[in-house]
């Protein structure tokens, strides 16, 4: 009976590009990561200014109450009357998220959306039909029509913006309805 050799050198030689490769990548991370970050926070920052131009400061509220909706992402203080939400929701058609960005005055009037992320085949005018809910309030921004064609799309945006209504009680602003 003829046993196959066993080959340590191979072994080690393939233990040794492992752990040769897992150096390399861990040193590009640890050089490549504050790059990535101090990016993430740039476009986050570009879409807070999109919905709240006039921001001059900004805090981010890191430790979001009880209940707060699952869709919401982030939260954000602007100028110690305003608020930015950052979202993220599902419109069960596409298989991405779409990201949204809402701002909000203190007492609950939307000032500003932005999608920050939409990957549908069939644009519903994304830089055109949030706008629709600018100026609504929670008691009024479900009279913000559907668009046809995008159903899926436009209901996911409304819903979005009613879980932007609810984390903006939950943070301590927001109108009584």
């Amino acid at each position: 009976m003829n046993r196959p050799k066993f080959n340590v050198k191979s072994i080690i030689v393939l233990t040794a590009i492992c752990l040769i490769v897992t150096a390399l990548l861990a040193v590009t991370n640890h050089f490549t990561a504050p790059i990535v970050e101090k990016t993430r926070q740039q476009k986050i920052e570009a879409s807070l200014k999109e919905v709240l131009p006039d921001m001059t400061k900004m805090e981010e509220i890191t430790d979001l109450p009880e209940g707060t909706p699952s869709t919401v992402k982030a939260v954000y203080r602007i100028n110690d009357d305003e608020y930015a939400i950052v979202l993220a929701t599902s419109s069960a058609y596409s298989s991405k998220d779409m990201g949204i960005t809402v701002g909000m005055s203190k007492d609950g009037e939307i000032l500003g959306v932005k999608l920050t992320s939409y990957f549908e085949s069939k644009d519903f005018g994304k830089d055109t039909y949030p706008q629709n809910y600018v100026g609504k309030n929670s008691a009024n921004y479900t009279d913000v029509d559907t668009f046809s064609g995008v159903t899926y799309s436009s209901n996911a945006l409304k819903r979005a913006i009613g879980d932007a209504f609810e984390c903006l009680k939950l943070v301590g602003g927001g109108a009584a309805e």
